[in-house]
């Protein structure tokens, strides 16, 4: 029998990376309109799947992005969490609406502490929260 690692997140790593990375991702809170838009993207992912069939070839390519635009979105809309540059081939109007709804977060926590540290601009961000105080990366001996 083995013991599990405390922080071993979802990836299956072993080194603690339980932390959302807040300088690329953002949560937001849930809206009225919500399950219009899961309705919407469903909608959309049935009629272009049925229209790649029906419709030339010519017309596959924007089909298949319609398909993947409304896969994306639902995913997003599920998880409510969503990137801050955008996904490949994404409108930034969508990531723009939902940025309107975007949790507010201190970048300068622990857990974004962490994730710049990993990204080599933790004495930064460290610096901005403790400004009065002297903060020094301890160094290794």
């Amino acid at each position: 029998m083995s013991r599990e690692y405390k922080y071993q997140n979802e990836t299956g790593t072993k080194i603690g990376k339980w932390y959302l990375n807040r300088l690329d991702y953002f949560e937001f809170y849930g809206f009225s309109g919500l399950w219009k838009i899961k309705a919407k993207c469903l909608v959309c992912l049935g009629l272009s799947i049925w229209l790649i069939k029906l419709l030339p070839i010519f017309f596959t390519p924007i089909l298949v992005w319609a398909a993947y635009v409304s896969i994306r979105t639902f995913v997003i809309v599920i998880e409510k969490k969503c990137r801050y540059r955008g996904y490949f081939l994404f409108p930034e109007k969508i990531i723009n609406f939902f940025r309107e709804y975007r949790k507010d977060v201190d970048v300068t926590d622990f857990d974004s502490l962490a994730t710049a540290d990993k990204a080599g601009q933790g004495n930064d961000l460290a610096n901005k929260r403790f400004k009065n105080k002297h903060y020094k990366k301890a160094s290794r001996l």
